[in-house]
C-alpha cells in the first residue's frame, strides 16, 4: 500500500492498494486507489499508483499485474492508460434488493 500524505497537517489524503502473491507467481491486483476531492487534480493518485507498481517489479520482475476500474470513472481510467495498463474484459453488475 502505498499513501499520500499532507506534510502540513500529517493526515493521510489518498492511498494505492496493491496485493501480491507472497510467491510472486500468478498476477497481482490492484484494488483501490483514492484521493480525497480537496487533494485532487495534482497527480497524486498516477504517482501512488505508479509507485505501488515499482515496489512490486522490484520484489518480482514479470508479475502480471490487473486493475479494475469503473466505466464512468475517467480520471483513474486516464491513470491507467497512462501507466500502460490495457483494457482486457468487461464486467456487469447486478444488484436485487430484498
Amino acid at each position: 500500500m502505498v499513501a499520500a500524505v499532507d506534510a502540513s497537517t500529517s493526515a493521510i489524503v489518498g492511498f494505492s492498494e496493491l496485493v501480491l502473491p507472497g510467491d510472486g507467481k500468478g498476477g497481482g491486483q490492484h484494488y483501490g486507489t483514492a484521493v480525497l476531492p480537496e487533494h485532487r487534480g495534482h497527480g497524486l493518485g498516477l504517482w501512488m499508483k505508479a509507485e505501488a507498481i515499482l515496489h512490486a517489479h522490484g520484489l518480482h520482475p514479470g508479475l502480471a499485474l490487473l486493475t479494475d476500474t469503473a466505466a464512468d470513472n475517467t480520471p483513474v481510467l486516464r491513470v491507467n492508460d497512462a501507466l500502460g495498463y490495457r483494457p482486457t474484459h468487461t464486467a456487469v453488475e447486478y444488484q436485487l434488493n430484498l
